[in-house]
Parts: C-alpha cells; sequence; structure tokens
C-alpha cells in the first residue's frame, strides 16, 4: 500500500483563520492506528474539539473524524502532511 493521498474533491477552500473544520482519516477495516492519531493530534490538542471513530465494514473502510476549532491553514497543513505520510492512510479531506 502506497501512503496516504488527500481527497481534493472534498476539500473546502481553507484560508486565514477558520472557525470550525473537520478533517476525516479513512484507514482499511482495522488498519487505524489509534495511538499515531494522537502522536499527530497532541501538538495541536488546544484546536481539537471532538474525536469520532466510525466503522463502516460493509465499505472495506473505517473513519476518524477529527472536529477542530481555529486552525490556520498552516496547521491544517502540518496535520494533513503527517498523516499522508503514514502508509496506513488511504485518505484524507478536510470540510
Amino acid at each position: 500500500m502506497t501512503s496516504g493521498h488527500f481527497e481534493p474533491e472534498f476539500q473546502s477552500p481553507i484560508t486565514g483563520d477558520m472557525e470550525r473544520q473537520r478533517l476525516v482519516v479513512r484507514a482499511q477495516v482495522q488498519g487505524t492506528r489509534i495511538a499515531a492519531i494522537w502522536q499527530v493530534l497532541l501538538p495541536f490538542s488546544r484546536h481539537v474539539e471532538h474525536v469520532d471513530i466510525k466503522t463502516f465494514p460493509e465499505r472495506g473502510f473505517e473513519e476518524v473524524e477529527i472536529a477542530l476549532v481555529q486552525a490556520r491553514r498552516e496547521l491544517l497543513d502540518a496535520i494533513l502532511a503527517r498523516f499522508n505520510s503514514m502508509s496506513w492512510v488511504m485518505s484524507t479531506r478536510i470540510y
């Protein structure tokens, strides 16, 4: 498997300060690495409002949805880059 990729068709414009954004990280069923997610989020924890993990076994993937508040573009770019560098990540998207 190659490293994760960003799903641009789901991207909303990211400019300046954002009140609320949702970042979704998708992996194969039983492929999500919870410890790795927390390692990525720890430096940005003051921006994390909520984390929701969903499993869709019939579709073959699971998602971690991370609600972020007041996250600047640079912060979102850093988080996306960290997740997309991980081999277990299938895709990421922001909305």
